[in-house]
């Protein structure tokens, strides 16, 4: 059974938690000596600098102060806890823009840009760390817990990416990083608040320094302004965790896309880097392949389509290939000598050419129907509405198999790419089933 602090441990934590929050000189010189420890770090990339910063950065005491102060409703604790808060912070992203100007060639590194993107995640790991740091101080006051949850929680480098940002003028890393030292901060509040009801704090600890009316009135609210804050702080966080989601799928179906197309087009090929941007509901794609087989337009436009079909959006794909001899104690796979004149290979897919709109509707989909085996198009009916300006297409398709639910969806948003106007697509699936 847990046993928590009794009246005079209670005494004694609050008085060691005033200690630590106040902002004398011992927390602005270690305020600044971690602060250069983590910006150095940061900039020279190593990641066993920066938790040495963390380890020595004195932030935690001031947050914890402040999570006390509201446990116990002591007005002196929660005035001193932030001012050496925001004193710290400040002082901390000052130091951190200066010490980057200094340096000439400074670069966003890995470790700088690993804390730009703060997701959901960050916050529950403070959540967590900050209920284990304050459950260590009430159950084993004299524990080493505290140094662990600086590490896991992070504050220093937060505030160090905020003052690179600043000196770089780069005013994405420096809503990233200053959001994820929030986020921590808010949550250890929360956690440490929590933690020190179930522990029994009370205002019994401040009697002398609270003014009884304040106190009481905030007494009744003391939880409801920091979940409050703690909800708020979560909206971004969960939109950059599913955008970050989002873009890692996509980026998975294109790689998985890309490297289906090359084993069919030639199975002696690898796909070794891509990268995409996303404008105007467009995707554009550029790879570079390593293959046997001279790739030809009608190849690229093969992976489009396969692309088109899963992404519901128009694809471009520019490919770097870089043509390669296969050689071993047996055969030789010699592709160089495609690249002279010779008779036109056999076309994979047809590209779209074609002039009227009645031509580009055909042929886009008869192309991506050639993704969907056993399916093929009997006929389609175009009609114009000149109200709108749209064009309305009714497919009639033969399938054996089930047709995918996005595939109108699909048609529709190249159609609309390649005619420059609003298209809407129906589709009749006649199931033939032998």
């Amino acid at each position: 059974m847990i046993q928590w602090p009794d009246k005079e441990t209670q005494k004694n934590i609050y008085n060691n938690v005033m200690n630590d929050a106040r902002p004398d000189r011992y927390f602005f010189g270690m305020v600044i000596l971690s602060c250069t420890v983590a910006t150095y770090g940061l900039l020279s990339n190593s990641t066993a600098v920066v938790i040495g910063a963390m380890l020595i950065a004195p932030l935690m005491g001031p947050i914890l102060g402040g999570a006390l102060a509201v446990a116990t409703n002591s007005n002196d604790l929660i005035k001193v806890s932030a001012k050496a808060e925001a004193l710290g912070a400040v002082t901390a992203v000052v130091l951190a823009a200066l010490l980057t100007l200094v340096l000439p060639r400074a670069e966003l590194t890995s470790e700088v840009l690993a804390r730009t993107t703060p997701t959901i995640l960050d916050l529950v790991v403070a959540l967590a760390s900050g209920a284990a740091g304050t459950f260590a101080m009430c159950v084993r006051p004299q524990g080493a817990t505290l140094p662990g949850v600086a590490i896991a929680t992070a504050l220093m480098p937060p505030l160090c990416v905020v003052g690179i940002g600043l000196a770089k003028q780069d005013f994405a890393v420096m809503g990233g990083a200053f959001l994820l030292f929030l986020a921590n901060m808010i949550a250890i509040n929360v956690a440490a608040i929590a933690m020190f009801e179930f522990a029994g704090f009370s205002s019994d600890l401040c009697e002398n320094e609270c003014d009884n009316n304040i106190s009481n009135n905030f007494a009744k609210y003391r939880m409801t302004y920091p979940i409050a804050l703690l909800i708020i702080i979560s909206l971004p966080l969960a939109y950059i965790m599913y955008k970050t989601y989002n873009q890692a799928n996509i980026e998975k179906t294109i790689r998985s896309s890309l490297v289906e197309s090359l084993d069919m087009i030639a199975p002696q090929s690898s796909l070794i880097s891509l990268n995409y941007t996303e404008q105007d509901n467009n995707f554009n794609i550029d790879a570079a392949i390593r293959t046997t087989k001279t790739i030809v337009p009608e190849n690229i436009r093969q992976m489009e389509n396969l692309l088109e079909l899963r992404l519901g959006k128009t694809v471009v794909v520019s490919a770097d290939v870089f043509l390669v001899q296969k050689v071993n104690d047996k055969t030789n796979i010699d592709n160089f000598r495609e690249l002279l004149p010779k008779v036109k290979e056999k076309e994979v897919v047809e590209v779209v050419r074609s002039t009227t709109p009645e031509e580009v509707i055909e042929s886009t989909i008869r192309e991506k129907l050639l993704l969907l085996p056993g399916s093929k198009l009997e006929d389609y009916l175009l009609e114009y509405r000149k109200s709108s300006g749209t064009y309305v297409v009714t497919a009639r398709i033969s399938s054996s198999n089930p047709i995918d639910t996005k595939l109108p969806l699909t048609i529709q948003k190249i159609l609309e790419e390649r005619l420059k106007r609003r298209v809407e697509v129906k589709v009749d699936v006649n199931n033939d089933k032998k």
